[in-house]
């Protein structure tokens, strides 16, 4: 059995055999997103240097979904800053966090319920280049279903963080099979992807993104660094899609 370690900016969302500590998780094997393509992906930073820790997508001009264990230890939402409106790093605009919102269940050890909010102090213009993604409305099968993942994550174990946003596709792995891979840390409310080797999430990617057209399916969770031949495992939105909505619709009230 793999044991498992969280994907924060100190130890990424993946499984290690040795319980190691690594760097966030990014997109391997993947190319540069056209401008103006992923327009609700945004980038997780931190306050105190501007760097990039984590993903995240917007769900709503209040509210940024992304992976509860990019927020677990942060003291104060001013420790976070979330860059939208470009794939270009340099190039975002900056928003503030009002408040940093973590699933209840969350369990740092096994990561179950790895799903956050981050609420806004103001809301987000939309334009062209920045708007909002929908949660997808049921519970597809997507075993062999070709996904797309996104994020600004290293190019390679212990390689360097993207200026541009990287993409790559990738398929829906068999629950049952993931599942005896990472038992028992599968439940329902998890999706896993496999693609051939060289081609997945790593150290970086935490919190962003898995779509099916331009519809949320996932956020990034955990897996086995980086692109090795092991399902990467993302938080299945659909399943919180009740808890993600009590927040955005009490804003929207």
């Amino acid at each position: 059995m793999l044991s498992i370690t969280g994907l924060t900016i100190a130890c990424a969302a993946i499984y290690y055999s040795t319980h190691g500590c690594l760097a966030d998780t990014q997109i391997v094997g993947g190319t540069n997103a056209p401008d103006g393509m992923y327009p609700y992906q945004v980038s997780l930073k931190d306050a105190s240097n501007g760097r990039h820790f984590c993903g995240g997508a917007i769900v709503s001009k209040k509210y940024i979904i992304t992976a509860a264990h990019c927020l677990a230890g942060r003291r104060y939402p001013s420790d976070i800053q979330i860059g939208v409106g470009s794939n270009n790093l340099q190039s975002q605009i900056i928003y503030t966090a009002d408040a940093l919102i973590i699933h209840d269940n969350y369990n740092k050890t096994q990561y179950p319920n790895d799903i956050g909010l981050i609420k806004l102090s103001k809301d987000i213009t939309f334009n062209k280049t920045i708007t909002s993604t929908a949660i997808i409305s049921d519970n597809k099968n997507f075993e062999g279903v070709r996904l797309q993942v996104s994020g600004w994550g290293r190019l390679w174990a212990g390689g360097p963080v993207p200026v541009r946003l990287q993409h790559v596709t990738v398929r829906g792995y068999s629950q049952k099979s993931c599942a005896a891979i990472y038992a028992p840390d599968i439940t329902d409310g998890h999706i896993c992807t496999l693609e051939s080797r060289g081609k997945g999430v790593c150290n970086g990617d935490s919190g962003g993104a898995l779509t099916y057209g331009d519809k949320l399916v996932g956020i990034v969770s955990f897996g086995v660094p980086c692109a090795e031949g092991y399902p990467d495992v993302f938080t299945r939105v659909y399943y919180y899609r009740d808890w993600v909505n009590k927040y955005i619709n009490a804003a929207n009230n």
